[in-house]
């Protein structure tokens, strides 16, 4: 087999692979979907169950391994377990940061996937593509706000500029 047969072998299979992907025409499914209400649904439960559920077993464990750092004051089993509840405490706080961010994700994707969609349809607009309708009407283009500002008035008197 000669270079050129192998390569147009290689390209072949290639081109197969990328037009293989099991959508319509090859070119995969015609909608990128996101589940809002199973994301609304994760962000509420971690408001309301999971992070103060998390709050709750941090200060149990603080305040029973606080009386028992008391309790064995002097010892080196105290500072053991003031150090394991500092650990605690840091591991805790991390976790809470972690889930706050985890909620914020979730809440933020909609948002995200509407702004990527738009993006893509810009982009495609640039190269020539039809116009389609935007979120204001016909484009992507804010409506006005009212009448423009008006200038500013010239100063007149002591404090004009260019008066000494």
């Amino acid at each position: 087999m000669s270079f050129e047969q192998e390569w147009a072998a290689h390209k072949n299979e290639a081109a197969m692979r990328l037009n293989g992907s099991g959508g319509p025409d090859g070119g995969g499914q015609a909608d990128l979907k996101t589940n809002d209400s199973g994301k609304a649904a994760a962000a509420n439960a971690l408001t309301t169950r999971i992070q103060p559920a998390a709050g709750t077993a941090g200060v149990t464990a603080d305040e029973s391994s606080g009386s028992a750092v008391t309790a064995f004051k002097g010892w080196a089993t105290a500072t053991g377990l003031k150090d394991a509840l500092e650990e605690w405490t840091l591991q805790v706080r991390s976790l809470q940061g972690r889930l706050a961010n985890d909620k914020s994700a979730l809440l933020g994707a909609k948002r995200n996937f509407l702004l990527n969609d738009l993006d893509t349809g810009n982009g495609l607009r640039r190269l020539g593509g039809p116009q389609a309708p935007g979120l204001y009407g016909p484009g992507l283009h804010a409506p006005a706000y009212g009448p423009p500002v008006p200038p500013t008035p010239p100063v007149h008197g002591p404090f004009a500029p260019g008066t000494d």
